[in-house]
């Protein structure tokens, strides 16, 4: 697994980012903001059962730039 930075929150700006794991039905992996006053993205935050691509989502921008 390699480690990829995690870009700022794209709809606050802040930095204060968080990585949520459970493992109901299997290990799986949230990147959200974790700044209370952040509105939840419509379509949700990334989630998975791959770290790595689930932070890659984080990072996707609408410039299609991913890190």
């Amino acid at each position: 697994m390699s480690e990829i930075k995690l870009k700022p929150c794209p709809f606050c700006g802040r930095s204060n980012i968080k990585i949520e794991t459970w493992t109901s039905g299997g290990r799986m992996y949230m990147v959200k903001c974790n700044n209370p006053d952040c509105p939840v993205p419509e379509r949700g935050f990334p989630t998975g059962r791959n770290l790595d691509e689930v932070k890659a989502e984080w990072n996707r921008r609408a410039d299609n730039e991913a890190n």
